[in-house]
C-alpha cells in the first residue's frame, strides 16, 4: 500500500492529496519499506523505485514532484514552472532552507517528509492555490503556518477559504518536551495574541516536563488566523504510537521518511 490516507473529499475542489505510511515499498531495514527520504542514508535507488510508486499511485511522474531541503523553519517558498522536479531525484537541487511549498501550477505535486513532525496541507477551495508544510516543535512556534498561510492568501485564497488537513504525526500521548520547548510554545501563544490553550499539559511523569500536542498548537493558531475549525481535517494518527508509520523518537532517529502529498489537477 502506497497511500494510507487519501483525502478524497477535496477532489471535488480538484486537489488531489494525502499521506503515506511506511508500507508497500522497497526499503530494507531500518528504512523499511516505503522510506521517501534520500537523506536518511537509504538507497537512493530504493528511494526512487518508492517514488515512482506514489507517482502511479496518485496518478503523476516523479519528474514533476518538488522536495525541499527542510530544516524546522519558518521560511515558505513559492513553487513555480522553474522549480519543477526539484528534489525529485537527489537532494542537491531541492530547494534551500523552506518548510513550506505553495504553488499555483497544475500537475505539480508537493511533498513534504516527516517521522513525528506534523505534515500540513493547504488548499484554497475557490482559488487554484495549494501548499504543504511541515511543522516539528520548532517550524511550530517559529511561524510557518504563518509564513504559509500568508503566501496563500497574497496568492488570493482567503482564511474563510481555505481547507487544512494535519497528517500523522507525534502527539500529546508520546511527546515529551522539556522546559525551553515549554516556554517557545508559550510565547507562540504570546505572538498570536492568544491565552494558552491545550497543547501544553504538564507530565505526570516528569516534573518539569511538559506533554506537548503539535495537532493542538496548529488548530490553535489556524483559528486565530480566521480558518474555521469545520474546515481543519486532523487525522488523528500518532506516529509514535501507530507502528505503520516512521518515528524519529520511536526509532532513536534511525528510520524512514513518509510523505504528505498534494496537487492541482
Amino acid at each position: 500500500m502506497a497511500v494510507l490516507y487519501k483525502l478524497d473529499d477535496w477532489l471535488a475542489h480538484g486537489v488531489v492529496a494525502g499521506f503515506t505510511d511506511r508500507e508497500g515499498g522497497v526499503s530494507r531495514s531500518p528504512y523499511d519499506s516505503f522510506n521517501l527520504g534520500l537523506h536518511v542514508g537509504d538507497s537512493q535507488e530504493d528511494v526512487l523505485s518508492n517514488r515512482a510508486i506514489i507517482a502511479k499511485t496518485i496518478d503523476s511522474v516523479p519528474q514533476h514532484f518538488v522536495f525541499a531541503k527542510q530544516v524546522h523553519g519558518n521560511r515558505a517558498w513559492h513553487v513555480g514552472k522553474k522549480e519543477v522536479g526539484k528534489g525529485a531525484f537527489s537532494m542537491d537541487d531541492a530547494i534551500e532552507d523552506a518548510d513550506a511549498l505553495v504553488t499555483m501550477e497544475k500537475g505539480v505535486p508537493l511533498i513534504i517528509l516527516s517521522a513525528d513532525c506534523a505534515p500540513v496541507l493547504f488548499a484554497g477551495r475557490d482559488q487554484k492555490v495549494v501548499g504543504a508544510a511541515h511543522a516539528g516543535w520548532r517550524g511550530a512556534t517559529s511561524g510557518i503556518i504563518t509564513s504559509t498561510m500568508t503566501m496563500m492568501v497574497d496568492l488570493g485564497v482567503s482564511p474563510e477559504a481555505l481547507q487544512v488537513a494535519i497528517g500523522p504525526t507525534i502527539r500529546g500521548c508520546c511527546y515529551e518536551v522539556d522546559e525551553p520547548v515549554a516556554e517557545a510554545v508559550r510565547e507562540t501563544y504570546r505572538r498570536l495574541s492568544v491565552h494558552q490553550g491545550e497543547a501544553l499539559i504538564p507530565s505526570v511523569k516528569k516534573p518539569g516536563h511538559f506533554m506537548l500536542d503539535i495537532p493542538t498548537l496548529i488548530r490553535e493558531e489556524l483559528a486565530s488566523l480566521g480558518v474555521a475549525s469545520e474546515h481543519v481535517h486532523d487525522t488523528g494518527i500518532c506516529t509514535h504510537c501507530d507502528e505503520r508509520f516512521f518515528s524519529h523518537r520511536r526509532e532513536n532517529g534511525y528510520t524512514g521518511r513518509q510523505g504528505a502529498f498534494i496537487y492541482l489537477k
